[in-house]
């Protein structure tokens, strides 16, 4: 699979677990579903970031952002837990932060790996045309 779709699934995983998210403070889920979204959004980061690591040739943003990515989401765990445990609100407003930069992060990364993939057919189309 091509890095642009993984970042694709991806952001849309980060936007169902917001939702979920948003639906712990009202008692309308248990937080059982925002965990296992959680921890399937950070597989798929890891994915993403193994595929940004092994472009050819390297992508530097892309592979910097994909870093990020991972570090934040695995941070963004621990403040989870941390929230459900402790029930500390300040906490839990840092867990809101952290989840909108994840959010802002996957997004950026979605349309690099667009610009990557269209970049690169353009290239591809450009040494493949006529020669005179």
């Amino acid at each position: 699979m091509k890095i642009q779709l993984w970042f694709r699934v991806t952001s849309l995983l980060v936007f169902l677990q917001i939702a979920l998210g948003g639906l712990l403070p009202f008692s309308f889920i248990i937080a059982l579903p925002h965990i296992i979204t959680g921890f399937i959004v950070l597989a798929f980061a890891i994915v993403a970031l193994v595929m940004a690591q092994r472009l050819k040739p390297p992508f530097r943003p892309l592979q910097g952002l994909s870093v990020g990515l991972v570090l934040l989401i695995v941070v963004q765990i621990v403040l989870g837990f941390t929230t459900l445990s402790t029930g500390n609100q300040m906490i839990a407003w840092v867990h809101l932060l952290v989840a909108m930069a994840i959010y802002g992060m996957v997004i950026a990364g979605t349309f690099m790996s667009m610009r990557l993939d269209y970049r690169s057919k353009e290239q591809s189309v450009a040494t493949v045309g006529p020669h005179p």
